[in-house]
Order: structure tokens, then C-alpha cells, then sequence
């Protein structure tokens, strides 16, 4: 197999990304940003930071467009007006000739702020007379509340039948009652976000962005400056990683207005302890978990109440709800008669959260998959077997009434048990135990995207596509399917990232649609284009519905191991088994499986940005723990094949897979070791050690 395309410039040092970018006459921005929560903005001097030399211009809300942005909702400002929301909120932006006179010019602005009492966590928000975060939400365009909700509600979605739930709740034999609890984290991608924008002599807006959807980012920016989307065109760049916060037009608007203003190109590149403190990290839970059960084991009820911080803009969630998808989705591996769920997202004068990897799923999920194992516990069952006995059969409809075309659950699981069997080493005196998590997915049905194919001199041929790079090795797997669809050695097919005004669209990469749509574009191009010797050249969009009904499911065993002592955690093996259909480029599958893993750890055991009265404190990577090959333990992955993928190559989602159900397996084992339960994240040796003492008194 051929390398990935983008490997070697890579390695070497190549490949330009959006703060790489340069034009000719560029300058440089930077930002002032808020200290306080909560604010009325006073006086703004900026007549210090203007009489730095090499200062082009500096800017505040007065200057720039009063319109918001979102992508959904569109409550964002492009710079704060008449006041703050929340501790690090854009409120001056400074340009100069080089990066660092601007951020020497932007520690000279003076700003005087009205501190007003804030909202600082979910369940401070939603009580009766709180501090109004937004006097009213609900005129916000693409706002889903009214003025008769609470005054700081950003979305409220319930889905199921309350009162059969709490019917069957009352008539189980076992039923488990507990609130579980996950901190906001940030997704480590090694790429701050960066813009780069100019204006050209015609009034069209040129854009390099950090971005992975770059037809909306057009889209976006079109609606909120008020300009035709022709008028936007979105160039491509590399994209150093994503998991989801790549995914929000952020400073891109402000970056825009810049340019205008300063009628020169400007590039705003954040630090990355802006980035931590100042995007759009995972929402922080706190989750109600009742669920029950007959006396044999068999689920009879489950309700979920989640209440969810959502920061101080509600603008960085894309669904029509402006909800997660995965509390929507929690219990969908089982057959349970009854599932109510429920979430409050609240607006908090904290920093704004926006989607990451399978977004509201790993909480989700860590909380019913350790409760599924106190109901174990209170029924007297083993926790594989109370899994064993509810896991979906085929022909079964899931939790929305939807008959997936396979239901795979079981033959997974029996793979990660089989994987897990052998013994595993435990430092002497510590207590083990072995856990267990489970996930289901769905493969998404709907298709958007373009593709160009240009027959070539040389014989091969150049294909234009829409959808970016994000790392994922995409453009690899484009190569890969045109290469065996045209019968060509992989090197004779050439793939190229072109911008938004040559291709008619594409949705996007995220929702682990991005090799779902290469399939079907591929397919539709060979089948448009006949014989290459007809034509030098087609260009294809698909917009489809692929009409089956596909999930996945992802089972992952951990062993640990606990001092009984000290309270410390070492977790020893994560054995992971998914169910795939057809594998197109094994090694970027294995890449997906074991990363997802790696970061389902991250967050099981180290992940925090600690957000305390509205402040970051996590704000930078020496205190932002991600996990590093140390952390790690050894990772074993087992393919389930032959299940039943969609589109035109039989293919299933993988990318938000293997990260959500870690954090329950490794819960579930440190409370089978120790004896005791922490349900909180991520897991510390203080939690096992505290509930140990308490346990012995």
C-alpha cells in the first residue's frame, strides 16, 4: 500500500497551514481580551496602544459590524458590545506590522469594566433569579427558546415518554438512582486555530482558515457581513488536527473586518493558551441516571436528566435543536422498553462550548454504562451478563424505534471478552479488577459533497475535491477508491483540495461522514464520466439519502489496578473489539481506532481545563494534561468483519467511535478493584482514596 499523500511534506516540514500563509503586505493581529465574568464595558483608552509604532490600527465594537454569528444560533459578536460575557471574550483587536508589536501594543489598551453578578455553572444559571447572561436570548436569530423559558436556557430537548418511563421505574425489581459528573476539556489538536483574510480591489472576501468546513465558513460569513456567498471564497489549507473544534467560524469574521478596515491582509493566529481558554472546549455535565430492572435482569426503564453547560454563546452547536446528539442517543445499544431523556443546556458566563468528538456521547455514556454496572451490582448479576441479556438482537428496534439493517452487539462483545481473557500483571498488594463499556453509532445516511475528475496528459488523473484534509488521511482514502475504480496504480491518481468557488459544495468533515461521501461521489463521478477518452473532465455533486439503516457497535474491556494505600490508579490493558464492515485503508482504520482510544483515556483519567468562577485554569499544556505515549497503556484492538455498512463500498463509521465508551470501562474496573465508585471525571487517586476511608468508616 502507498504511503498517505500527505505524510512526507509533513515529516518534512512542507506543508502550509493557515498561520503559514503569507501575502504580500500582511499584518498582524492581536486581541484584548476580558479579565472579568460578567461586565458592562466602561472607558476604552486607546490612544497608548495606538502611538506604538508598527500599530496600524486599533479597534473596538464601535468600529466593526453589530452583527452576531453562529451556526446555528447566531449570538456571537465580532467584537464584545456595551459588555462581557465571559473571562477571555474578544473585546479590542490591535493590528500592526508584525505579530509581536501587536501584542505588545494590545498590553498598552486600557479598558474599565462594570463587573455585574454572574452565572457561573449550569445549575447556578437555571435557578429562579438568576443573573441574566443575555436579556433576551430568544430574539437571537436561530434562537429555540422563548421569553416563557428561563431567561438563561440555551436549548432544552426530552426525548421518549416520561411517564411510561417512570411507570416501569416504579415496577422494576432493581432500580439505581445516581448523578454522575464531567469536566469541560479542550481537543488537544496540535494546531491553534488561525486566520488569514483580505479584500480585493472588487470587494471579494478571500479566507485561510483552521477550518474544516469550508463552504460553511462561506456560508457563515456571508450572512453575517451581509455579502453574496460568490463573494466569499474559502482557499484551502492544512488542517493540524480537529476532533470537532475546527468545525466554528470563531475569529474568521473579525479577522475579515479587519482586513477591511486596515484595507491590507491580516493574519490572527491565537496562542494556544487563547485556544484553551477562549474556543469552544467539550460542555461540562452533571447527569441524573435512574434505570431498573425485572428480576432476572431484563431493563425495564431508564431516564436521563442532564444538565449542561453550555457557556456564554450557544453559537458553536450546529443541530437544529442546538443540542448533543449523544445524550439524544444514550441507552441505543439495548432493548429497554422505556428511555426518557432530558437536557437543560444553560447559557453560563463562562467560555462557550461547542462540539467535540462524538459530542455529548463520552459523558453520556461514562454516566449509564457505570450505572448499567450499579444496577448489576444491586440485581446480583454479573455486569457482562446483565449486558449480555439486553443487548439488541437483529429485527429489534432500538430506544427511537429504528431496526438497524444488523445489530451486532453481541459477537462484538463475545470478541472483547475473548481478546481480555488472558491474565494481566498487577503490581503486588494492589487490588484489580476488570470493566467494561459499551457504544453503538450510527453511520450516517445523508451525502453532500463534490468532486471534480481531469483526465491528464501523462495518463493519470487529477481529482478536485471539496472536503479538507483534517489529518485523518481522507485525502489518502480518495486516492485509494478512485485508484481501484478506474483500475490505476495509486501514484497515476492525484488529489487536490480546491477552494470554494470551484467546486459547488460539500458539508464538511466531522460526523464520520467523510469517507460515506467520497464512496458516493466517486461513484457517481466514474459513472458520469464513461470513457476517460471522451471527456478531459467532469464535475459531479451528490446530495442523497443512502436509505439504510447502519450502526456500529464499539466494546471496550479495561484492567486496572488500585493501591489500596495511596488511592493511585494504573490501568493495565484496554482491549477494544469493533464491528466493521469493508476496511478501505487498513492502516488509517487502525490510526482512527487506537487514536479514539488514546483520547477516550485522555479523558477517563486526566482531562480537565478545572473552570473555577468562570476561569480556565488548565491554561496551558503543561497543565492541560493530555495523555502521551507513557500514559498509555497497551492498547489491543479486534475487528469484528462482515457486517453491513452503506453506500456504494459497504462501509461503517469509525472516527467517533472508540473514544466514548473508555471512560465507563475504566470506571467500571477501578469499582470492581476497589470496591468503591467515583463518578466523577476524570478519575484521581484522591476520589478512590477519600471513598476508600469512607468506605472503612
Amino acid at each position: 500500500m502507498s504511503p498517505r499523500l500527505d505524510a512526507v511534506d509533513k515529516a518534512r516540514g512542507r506543508t502550509v497551514f493557515a498561520a503559514d500563509t503569507m501575502l504580500p503586505g500582511m499584518c498582524y493581529a492581536a486581541l484584548v481580551r476580558s479579565p472579568v465574568s460578567n461586565a458592562r464595558i466602561g472607558r476604552l483608552d486607546l490612544a497608548a496602544a495606538r502611538s506604538v509604532p508598527g500599530v496600524i490600527g486599533v479597534f473596538s465594537a464601535d468600529d466593526v459590524p453589530s452583527a452576531t454569528f453562529g451556526r446555528r444560533v447566531r449570538d456571537i459578536p465580532i467584537l464584545a458590545r456595551g459588555k462581557v460575557r465571559f473571562i477571555g471574550e474578544r473585546v479590542v483587536a490591535v493590528v500592526a506590522e508584525t505579530r509581536d508589536l501587536a501584542e505588545k501594543a494590545a498590553l498598552q489598551v486600557e479598558v474599565e469594566y462594570d463587573e455585574l453578578p454572574a452565572a457561573l455553572s449550569a445549575l447556578e444559571a437555571l435557578a429562579p433569579n438568576a443573573p441574566a447572561v443575555h436579556d433576551s436570548p430568544w430574539d437571537y436569530p436561530g434562537a429555540v427558546v422563548t421569553r416563557a423559558d428561563p431567561v438563561n436556557l440555551q436549548s432544552h430537548v426530552a426525548s421518549g415518554d416520561p411517564r411510561r418511563a417512570e411507570v416501569l421505574l416504579a415496577g422494576a425489581a432493581h432500580v439505581v438512582d445516581r448523578t454522575y459528573t464531567t469536566p469541560a476539556g479542550h481537543h488537544g489538536y496540535l494546531e491553534p486555530q488561525a486566520c488569514v483574510a483580505s479584500v480585493d480591489a472588487g470587494g471579494a472576501v478571500h479566507v485561510w482558515a483552521s477550518d474544516k468546513s469550508p463552504y460553511r465558513v462561506r456560508d457563515e460569513l456571508a450572512a453575517c457581513l451581509q455579502l453574496d456567498q460568490s463573494d466569499v471564497i474559502v482557499h484551502p489549507v492544512a488542517i493540524g488536527g480537529d476532533f470537532g473544534g475546527k468545525g466554528l467560524i470563531g475569529e474568521i469574521p473579525l479577522c475579515v473586518v479587519l482586513a477591511r478596515l486596515t484595507r491590507r491582509p491580516v493574519k490572527l493566529a491565537l496562542r494556544y493558551s487563547e485556544d484553551l481558554a477562549a474556543t469552544s472546549p467539550r460542555h461540562s455535565m452533571a447527569l441524573r441516571v435512574r434505570i431498573g430492572c425485572d428480576h432476572v435482569g431484563r431493563l425495564q426503564a431508564l431516564r436521563v436528566d442532564a444538565v449542561v453547560d453550555g457557556g456564554a454563546y450557544a453559537g458553536f452547536k450546529p443541530r437544529a435543536n442546538v443540542d448533543l446528539s449523544g445524550l439524544v442517543d444514550v441507552g441505543s445499544p439495548y432493548r429497554i422498553p422505556a428511555v426518557y431523556t432530558e437536557a437543560r443546556i444553560a447559557y453560563t458566563n463562562s467560555v462557550p462550548r461547542g462540539h467535540m468528538r462524538a459530542p455529548g456521547a463520552p459523558q453520556a455514556t461514562f454516566a449509564v454504562e457505570s450505572a448499567l454496572d450499579e444496577l448489576a451490582l444491586e440485581a446480583g448479576l454479573p455486569p457482562v451478563e446483565l449486558r449480555r441479556r439486553n443487548l439488541l438482537c437483529d429485527g429489534e428496534p432500538n430506544i427511537h424505534g429504528i431496526t438497524w439493517a444488523q445489530c451486532r452487539g453481541l459477537e462484538t462483545l463475545d470478541a472483547a471478552l475473548e481478546a481480555a481473557s488472558s491474565a494481566c500483571p498487577a503490581p503486588a498488594g494492589w487490588l484489580t479488577g476488570t470493566g467494561i463499556g459499551v457504544y453503538d453509532r450510527r453511520t450516517t445516511r445523508a451525502v453532500r459533497t463534490s468532486l471534480r475528475l481531469v483526465a491528464e496528459a501523462d495518463g493519470g488523473v487529477r481529482a478536485e475535491v471539496a472536503v479538507p484534509e483534517t489529518g485523518t488521511g481522507s485525502h489518502t482514502v480518495a486516492r485509494r477508491i478512485l485508484a481501484d475504480a478506474l483500475g490505476l496504480p495509486d501514484e497515476a491518481v492525484r488529489v487536490v483540495h480546491v477552494s470554494t468557488h470551484q467546486l459547488p459544495y460539500d458539508r464538511g468533515a466531522g460526523g464520520s461522514r467523510v469517507s460515506v461521501g467520497l464512496g458516493s461521489v466517486v461513484a457517481a463521478a466514474i459513472k458520469a464520466w464513461g470513457n476517460r477518452g471522451d471527456r478531459d473532465a467532469v464535475t459531479v455533486e451528490v446530495d442523497e439519502d443512502l436509505g439504510v439503516d447502519v450502526t456500529s457497535y464499539c466494546v471496550q474491556v479495561a484492567d486496572v489496578a488500585v493501591d489500596p494505600d495511596t488511592g493511585a490508579i494504573r490501568v493495565l490493558r484496554l482491549v477494544t473489539a469493533v464491528d466493521v464492515a469493508e476496511v478501505l485503508n487498513p492502516v488509517a482504520h487502525s490510526m482512527q481506532l487506537d487514536g479514539g482510544t488514546a483520547m477516550g483515556y485522555g479523558f477517563a483519567r486526566l482531562e480537565d481545563l478545572h473552570v473555577q468562577a468562570g476561569q480556565v485554569w488548565s491554561g496551558t499544556l503543561g497543565e492541560f494534561k493530555l495523555p502521551s505515549i507513557r500514559d498509555l497503556p497497551p492498547l489491543r484492538t479486534v475487528l469484528v468483519p462482515g457486517g453491513r455498512g452503506v453506500g456504494p463500498l459497504n462501509i461503517k463509521a469509525a472516527g467517533e467511535l472508540t473514544n466514548v465508551p473508555t471512560a465507563a470501562a475504566i470506571a467500571n474496573a477501578v469499582a470492581a478493584a476497589s470496591g468503591v465508585r467515583v463518578r466523577s471525571l476524570p478519575l484521581r487517586a484522591e476520589a478512590v482514596w477519600t471513598a476508600l476511608h469512607e468506605e472503612q468508616q
